[in-house]
C-alpha cells in the first residue's frame, strides 16, 4: 500500500489540530466557541481591553484564576498574565511552549528545589511563576513577539 502526500499531510493538519484549536502563547487568543476544551475550563470570558499597540483579552477560569492575554496587531498572543485561587493548566496557556516549561521544573526537582518561584529563560521564552496553594501569579512572554518599544516588564508586573 502506497501513502500518497495529501494523506500525510491529512495525519499531520490532524495531529497539530489541538494545538491549533485552543489558545496559547504565540497562537490566538481564547475565544468562546473555538475549543470545547477551552470553553470547559472558562467561567466567563470579559471584555476586550484596548492598549496603546495591543489588546488585552482577559478570561476567568473554572478555578478562580484571572488570565490576561496580550495579543499583538497581527493578532498573536505575545505575553500571558495570571494570578488567583488555582493555577492555570499551563499546557492551555503555554501550548508548543510547554516542554521548555516542563523541563525547567524538573530541572530544578532534580537539583534539590523544592517551591518557590520558577523562572525559565530559554531561546526569546521567558516565564516566572510564584505563589502557593491559594494565591498564584505569573507571567509569560515571547520576546520575538513583543511590539516594538513596549516595555513588556513594566506590562505584566
Amino acid at each position: 500500500m502506497r501513502i500518497k502526500f495529501w494523506q500525510i499531510g491529512c495525519v499531520a493538519l490532524a495531529w497539530l489540530t489541538p494545538w491549533c484549536a485552543h489558545a496559547a502563547l504565540g497562537g490566538l487568543p481564547f475565544a468562546a466557541g473555538v475549543s470545547a476544551e477551552v470553553d470547559a475550563r472558562v467561567a466567563s470570558y470579559r471584555s476586550v481591553q484596548a492598549g496603546q499597540g495591543y489588546r488585552v483579552y482577559p478570561v476567568d477560569l473554572n478555578n478562580g484564576t484571572l488570565v490576561q492575554e496580550f495579543v499583538d496587531a497581527s493578532g498573536q498572543v505575545f505575553a500571558l498574565r495570571w494570578s488567583g485561587s488555582g493555577l492555570p493548566d499551563m499546557g492551555m496557556l503555554l501550548g508548543a511552549h510547554l516542554p521548555t516549561f516542563k523541563a525547567s521544573v524538573q530541572a530544578a526537582k532534580q537539583a534539590g528545589k523544592r517551591g518557590g518561584p520558577v523562572l525559565v529563560q530559554s531561546g526569546g521564552f521567558v516565564l516566572l511563576s510564584t505563589g502557593a496553594m491559594g494565591a498564584f501569579q505569573g507571567y509569560a512572554y515571547l520576546q520575538a513577539l513583543v511590539p516594538p518599544g513596549l516595555n513588556v516588564q513594566s506590562l505584566l508586573k
